[in-house]
């Protein structure tokens, strides 16, 4: 947005205009195209906060710590929250459905050649080289969240605590963030320097937006109980219409059905869903084989987006795009459900400053388990030194450059083909 001047010396501005529902397609479907493994985080940061103004830092932190709360693949839940925050359910809908279009798309064309060829090894090359560019776009999007988000002394006991407990004691990530807020919150009554975090950011922000002279564009979305009944009806209704498309045979309903229960119930991570993915496609239905699941689990490390659109895999082994698309809608939907429903409660709560504190202690823990992610990813995927070469120029490039990530991919992965 644009500010007008009706003076030298007195800026005036423009009354906020609401982001289009084509702009927050055309977005969100770039950071769909970008958005490998956590490098995703980043990317929704970069272009929302940094380059549109759409959101402050705190908003963002905000919906990144309500989708590590919530069942689903969390970097799904944070683009549908803040498709939320911008235009309500239409907002939500269109910003989580053009987010997974890429990684959906993909995943259907690798899908196809290997079910249809059974040639994979077309593509190893091409997944050994992305594998090391995810390392180095992961890392530069750590050290960025971690700059905005652990910035305190308290915050750091918290991040540090959520990397001991994740990488040397194995706990469960609910287990972690119970635990991250019940510490926020017994920081919150001891000190009362704890009070200050927010007030400090938010100084710090609006000294940093009359310095600019930067204002947020987009109007936020307003809570009204006409416009909330109206989208609990829109979530019945795709409900519904869900399960009659799953009630077609019974192929679907123990495709769909299932997918939706594990999307709904399975809380901390995609990762944390593929045990029960794989006991409930390779040895309950015998949808794929292992070694089908194997291949879809490589070729869904290989597309942007999370680790679940394996589940189009195994759709559309089962029955074609259709049944890609079926499995997508079945995995996500739940998460998309409980977005919605969950959004304008949670935002009023953030407005209590010991919710909020315990937010950002959540969030801090969540970014200390980022570092056990970075460590495990460059065992897996830095094998050599040209790895980890392509890792560090991502890196580099990334951080130091103003080249848009999609174009790192895409000349990585050419790199990686001419290489490997």
């Amino acid at each position: 947005m644009e500010m007008k001047t009706g003076s030298k010396n007195k800026p005036s501005l423009e009354q906020p205009r609401l982001v289009s529902l084509f702009e927050i397609a055309k977005t969100f479907l770039h950071i769909g195209f970008v958005s490998y493994s956590l490098a995703a985080l980043a990317e929704a940061k970069k272009s929302l906060v940094d380059k549109k103004n759409w959101l402050t830092d705190d908003e963002y932190l905000n919906g990144l710590a309500l989708s590590q709360l919530l069942p689903g693949a969390p970097t799904v839940n944070l683009n549908i929250y803040i498709g939320y925050y911008l235009r309500g359910f239409p907002g939500a809908l269109v910003a989580g459905v053009f987010f997974v279009i890429p990684c959906f798309v993909a995943m259907v064309v690798l899908a196809h050649l290997y079910l249809n060829y059974n040639n994979v090894p077309l593509v190893s090359s091409l997944f050994k080289g992305l594998g090391a560019l995810v390392v180095g776009l992961v890392l530069n999007a750590i050290i960025d969240l971690w700059k905005k988000g652990v910035n305190s002394p308290q915050l750091t006991v918290l991040a540090v605590g959520g990397f001991v407990m994740v990488y040397f004691l194995k706990v469960n990530i609910f287990v972690l963030l119970l635990a991250a807020g019940g510490v926020s919150l017994i920081f919150a009554f001891l000190t009362s320097e704890l009070t200050s975090w927010k007030t400090v950011m938010d100084r710090k922000f609006w000294a940093a937006k009359k310095s600019s002279q930067r204002v947020v564009s987009a109007i936020k979305f307003q809570f009204s109980k006409k416009k909330y009944m109206g989208m609990l009806i829109m979530l019945v209704i795709l409900i519904i219409f869900n399960f009659l498309i799953n009630s077609i045979n019974p192929t679907f309903k123990h495709l769909g059905n299932t997918l939706f229960g594990i999307g709904g119930l399975t809380f901390g991570s995609g990762y944390a869903m593929l045990p029960f993915i794989q006991d409930a496609m390779v040895n309950q239905y015998h949808f794929v084989t292992s070694k089908e699941f194997g291949v879809a689990l490589a070729l869904s490390l290989l597309t942007p987006g999370p680790v679940t659109v394996i589940s189009a895999f195994i759709g559309y082994k089962v029955a074609g795009v259709f049944g890609a698309a079926l499995a997508m809608a079945n995995m996500y939907l739940p998460s998309f459900a409980v977005v919605n429903i969950v959004s304008d409660l949670y935002n009023r709560a953030g407005k209590v400053d010991k919710f909020k504190m315990v937010i950002r202690g959540i969030v801090a823990a969540f970014f200390g388990t980022l570092w056990a992610v970075i460590i495990k990813l460059t065992g897996s995927s830095l094998v050599d030194l040209p790895t980890c070469g392509l890792a560090l120029a991502a890196f580099g490039v990334q951080r130091f450059t103003k080249i848009d990530t999609l174009w790192i991919i895409i000349a990585g992965a050419l790199i990686s083909m001419v290489i490997f």
